[in-house]
């Protein structure tokens, strides 16, 4: 679970920093509960300051029903119209008061929006319920008709004690091995941004690594083995065996420069294939067979250790995907729907990927599911082809 969702606000007092602000917001929706009709509520500033939070810690504290949507998910007028009008219109199904937030909306800055400001800027005219509107900068002139229609409440940073109190605090309920040398890094990185920091605090500690056993020492532990033992030492603890194989078949002819050596590299290389092949969620023992193959096998191909330096290639597969156009179409992609999750626009968003890719090493499946990524974008987080994401599905 990330830390940003298990240690989201509840109220508008569990944020940090931005007192005056949060006190506008709260003397703003007890207005509302009294009965007396407010101007939206635009809630500008940097990434990570709790824009978005303060949204969802209003609803939480005062038992607000949230109607949140990401306005980079509404396409043009027409659908901006029916989305929001659907929304503010709607009666509650628990009888409670409505919030509407309305997440990134500078999301129309820059680009031809087919009216979608003008008709956000209508709905925040006419709507009949709270609403709160989100965005990073608000002085592009495309954002002026949404600008005109609220009252602006700007966030700023917050301050590096009220940080560093906060991470102390978490590193500690949470057990997680960060010293004050290490927190303090993360304040300097972080810049004032409270999601930036909970994210470096997760990422520098999730899964935590033997810094020895990164990719290269492994290929190198593997290849160079003289007996089994070593090969499975290699490849202890956690294993990402998609990524290694990539790894392992585009060296192969690196390392072995033996006909005889290089030809039976490849056959136990794709007899784990056909191991991958046949697994289903009935088979999932296949998979050691498959792992010995790619590796035990692969290592034991050879008469004798190579005793050179072999200077290993990074796999053709993911170069090809790091030079090429579909590569920013991926990353636009995966980007848009990681923000519609962590509320922030697509390019903050990818921030989130190196955790999100140690958060799928452990539970691949799970992540695809949550976030939406289908066999292509979850291939690309995890550093992987599609059809070995693919094999795992099925």
């Amino acid at each position: 679970m990330l830390l940003t969702d298990k240690y989201a606000p509840k109220k508008l007092d569990d944020l940090l920093g931005n007192d005056e602000a949060r006190a506008r917001v709260r003397q703003w929706v007890l207005n509302w509960i009294a009965g007396r009709k407010q101007r939206p509520l635009l809630l500008h500033g940097p990434a990570g300051v709790g824009k978005t939070g303060t949204a969802c810690a209003l609803a939480k504290e005062f038992e607000l029903d949230l109607i949140e949507m990401n306005a980079s998910e509404l396409r043009n007028k027409t659908r901006i119209e029916k989305v929001l009008h659907g929304a503010t219109m709607a009666g509650s199904l628990t009888g409670n008061n409505k919030l509407l937030l309305i997440d990134d909306a500078d999301a129309f800055q820059g680009r031809k929006d087919f009216g979608g400001a003008g008709a956000v800027a209508r709905i925040l005219a006419e709507c009949a319920c709270p609403i709160i509107v989100t965005a990073t900068g608000v002085w592009d002139k495309n954002f002026s008709s949404i600008r005109s229609e609220c009252e602006l409440l700007e966030m700023k940073k917050v301050s590096r004690p009220a940080i560093r109190r906060m991470l102390e605090r978490i590193a500690d309920a949470e057990k997680l091995p960060a010293g004050a040398e290490l927190l303090e890094k993360i304040v300097d990185n972080c810049a004032g941004d409270v999601r930036s920091a909970l994210n470096d605090l997760q990422a520098l500690n999730i899964g935590v690594r033997d810094r020895e056993k990164d990719v290269f020492n492994r290929i190198r532990l593997i290849f160079k083995a003289k007996d089994i033992k070593e090969v499975q030492e290699a490849t202890r603890g956690d294993l990402d065996y998609e990524s290694i194989k990539l790894w392992i078949d585009e060296n192969i002819p690196v390392e072995f420069t033996k006909p005889a050596d290089l030809a039976l590299a490849y056959h136990y290389l794709s007899r784990s294939d056909i191991f991958d092949g046949r697994i289903r969620k009935s088979n999932w023992e296949y998979l050691r067979y498959a792992i010995d193959m790619g590796t035990i096998g692969v290592s034991m191909s050879k008469d004798e250790p190579y005793r050179v330096f072999t200077k290993y290639a990074f796999p053709n597969y993911l170069r090809e995907m790091s030079r090429s156009v579909a590569r920013r179409a991926m990353l636009k992609a995966i980007g848009l729907k990681i923000g519609s999750h962590v509320h922030a626009n697509r390019r903050d968003a990818l921030e989130y990927l190196p955790l999100i890719r140690e958060m799928g090493r452990k539970s691949q499946d799970a992540v695809a599911v949550h976030y939406g990524f289908d066999e292509e974008e979850t291939a690309f987080i995890m550093e992987t082809s599609p059809g070995k994401v693919r094999s795992k599905a099925k």
